[in-house]
């Protein structure tokens, strides 16, 4: 790993730790899917879809409320309220044959709402140690010279020993708190 990335891999984190992040962090180290319920699942699922296209803090918002109700008329836009209210008759269904699919990361883009960069999402929510290529990621893999996201996690992993997971969520929560401000010129 070049010490450009290394370095602010390790900003990252300390970052977000000071910030009182590291519940999450621990939170992604432990996620497996196979401790989740069906339940569980289609929790995971909600928030993924609540949160597409979304800025984390207003999704988490609507999510806390749609928890609170398990209404999904809390959710303002008519697609992913739809895809929600069908999860709530669907998830134990859907859960099965994810459990039972050969690949898992394909079967999640069948769902409502969830489609190629999403599924990635929710895998990750799910415990399966994958790489969520969104716009924090591409950027930061872009600016350190790696060809993807994934390239540059599992490259990061293999050397911290973290799941890539985890370091999607480090590099990610790192760009969401800190906006362009500290990313030292990552278009």
């Amino acid at each position: 790993m070049n010490n450009g990335m290394r370095d602010f891999f390790d900003r990252a984190q300390a970052h977000i730790r000071h910030a009182g992040y590291e519940p999450e962090v621990e939170y992604c180290r432990q996620l497996r899917l196979e401790n989740f319920t069906d339940w569980g699942f289609m929790l995971a699922n909600a928030f993924v879809v609540i949160s597409s296209g979304m800025k984390n803090q207003v999704a988490e918002k609507i999510y806390e409320r749609f928890v609170d109700t398990m209404d999904p008329k809390v959710v303002g836009h008519p697609g992913k309220r739809l895809a929600i209210a069908q999860s709530l008759i669907e998830y134990a269904r859907w859960f099965r044959e994810l459990k039972a699919s050969d690949d898992k990361v394909a079967y999640l883009e069948t769902l409502p709402w969830i489609g190629p960069i999403t599924k990635y999402h929710l895998a990750r929510n799910i415990g399966l140690d994958v790489v969520k290529p969104d716009r924090h990621l591409t950027r930061i893999a872009s600016r350190y010279g790696y060809a993807s996201p994934d390239v540059m996690c599992r490259e990061i992993a293999s050397e911290t020993g973290e799941r890539v997971g985890v370091v999607d969520v480090i590099l990610w929560r790192y760009a969401n708190l800190t906006g362009s401000r500290h990313m030292e010129g990552v278009k």
